[in-house]
Formats: structure tokens, sequence, C-alpha cells
């Protein structure tokens, strides 16, 4: 269960984090996000959790700690009319489940897309097989001889799962502690020729272990990204393999928003979802 100093330096960071970006994206931490009215596809299972104290919390598995061999994808359920001659950001919370002596893996990513899908198990990370006109920024925690060092950031593209670039962060296990919160993004920069390339930068941050980037020249339009008007659908993917760590995103809120003297309050109904999360792993 995670700990209070941990939930408040969570708390902490993702108000912290702007309210606003650039014309085009989606904070997924700012809120409010129902994830029971997401696009559910594979392992996924979304659920909402009202605990008695005036917040409620919206909670999306895409994989359940403590079995393997799953794969999930859950994607919002209206699109975007994205503009890749425009910048634009996506924000979001993630953490992993699993315990230190089991192996460790897969992954997930946040995608970018113009066909939810969930893709393969394993190393693909729900993401390979996902249409060919999609982006992502994978956190890869697994890998075989010869591959990059997990856990590894990774950009991935076109529904494979061989990366455009790779950041090595050396986390090992801290990653996937569950009392960590993690925060993601995913930003773009428009190369200002109105050709649909510029600079993608994927970056987690966590208040205890720090900040892990990884960038890459992008062309969208060779993705079949960037034709005018296209749907783009966000959303997340993640498998487990031979592993058994849980994969999810949460999100809690309240009206009115909290003054300081209920932040304990918050933190009751915070532990009470991780408490209902093991009830579930158990049976």
């Amino acid at each position: 269960m995670p700990s209070p100093r941990h939930l408040i330096a969570a708390l902490a960071l993702a108000a912290a984090l702007p309210a606003a970006h650039a014309q085009q994206g989606v904070n997924l931490t700012a809120g409010p996000v129902d994830y029971t009215t997401w696009t559910l596809l594979g392992s996924a299972q979304a659920s909402n959790f009202t605990p008695g104290n005036g917040f409620t919390y919206s909670v999306l598995d895409l994989t359940l700690p403590g079995s393997g061999d799953q794969a999930g994808a859950a994607f919002a359920p209206a699109p975007l009319a994205l503009d890749f001659n425009q910048a634009f950001r996506f924000d979001f919370n993630w953490y992993i489940q699993g315990a230190p002596s089991d192996l460790r893996g897969d992954g997930l990513t946040f995608t970018l897309t113009t066909m939810p899908a969930v893709g393969g198990g394993g190393s693909d990370l729900g993401y390979a097989g996902q249409h060919g006109s999609s982006v992502a920024l994978a956190i890869d925690t697994f890998h075989f001889e010869n591959e990059p060092v997990s856990p590894s950031l990774q950009i991935l593209a076109a529904g494979s799962n061989t990366p455009l670039t790779v950041f090595e962060t050396g986390l090992g296990n801290s990653i996937r502690e569950a009392q960590y919160q993690w925060f993601g993004s995913l930003a773009y920069t428009p190369s200002g020729q109105d050709d649909d390339t510029g600079l993608l930068v994927g970056e987690i941050t966590n208040l205890d272990l720090g900040s892990f980037s990884v960038e890459t020249p992008i062309n969208f339009g060779a993705l079949g990204l960037g034709l005018a008007g296209q749907p783009v659908y966000y959303g997340f993917t993640a498998s487990n393999g031979a592993a058994m760590d849980g994969h999810a995103t949460s999100w809690g809120a309240a009206v009115p928003v909290p003054e300081p003297q209920t932040w304990l309050m918050l933190l009751a109904g915070l532990a009470a979802v991780g408490w209902m999360g093991h009830r579930r792993q158990r049976a």
C-alpha cells in the first residue's frame, strides 16, 4: 500500500504540473477522467471508487498484478484532430506493481493511434501490431541479451517494437515499487516548415527518483498521422509476459477542491483504493 509520504509527494507533483499547455493535447493528471468510459481491450479493466470522503477515484488496470501472460489496452472514447504542424503535449500518470523478488516485465506505453487496438503480449508491450499509423512512448522493463538494458524509455512507431530511440534509466526494480507514483509526458515541437515533422520528447518523473527523457526527430506524414482532419486516439497499452507485474493509472478528484486540513481524508481514500486493489488481487 502506498505510504502517506509518497502519496503526498505524488499529489504535490501533480499540482506542480502546468495547468495549461500548448493549443493541443490532454492533461490526464488534471482530470476529470472516468476510465470506465474508455475503450478497454484485452486484459484492461476500469473501476470507480468513492470511499466516503467526498473523493472519487478512477482506476485503470492494463494488467493485474499476480497473473502473467496478459496484454491490455485502453483508449479515450473521443479522438482528437491533431495538427502536426502545431505543438502538442499529453500528461499522464502511471505505476507498476510487482514483487522485487519476481521477474520484472514487460512494460507499458502511452500511444497515439488512428485505430485503437491491443497488440501482442510480452516484449510487444501490448503495442506491436497496432495500426501502422501510430507512435508511442514506451516504458520497457524487460530485456533479452543484446537489447537495451531495462528499465528503458523508448519511442516506438508504426506498430513495431523496434525503437526509434532508447534511453537506459538504470532504475532497476525501483521503477515498479507500489509506493512510487510516476508522471509521464509526450510532447511535440514542430519544425516550423509545415511539413508534419519535428521533435518528439517523452519524459517520466518521480519526486524521489528523478526525471528521465528520450527524444527523436519524427515525420508524422510518413507514419500516416499527418492527414488533415484525421482522428487520433490516445491511450495506454501494456503486457507482462512471463512476469506478473500490474500496470495501471489512476485519477482522483473532489468537488470542492480540498483545503489543506482535508488532505488526511484524501490520503485515507487513496489507502482504501490500495486496500481494495489488494483484496481483488488476492481474490
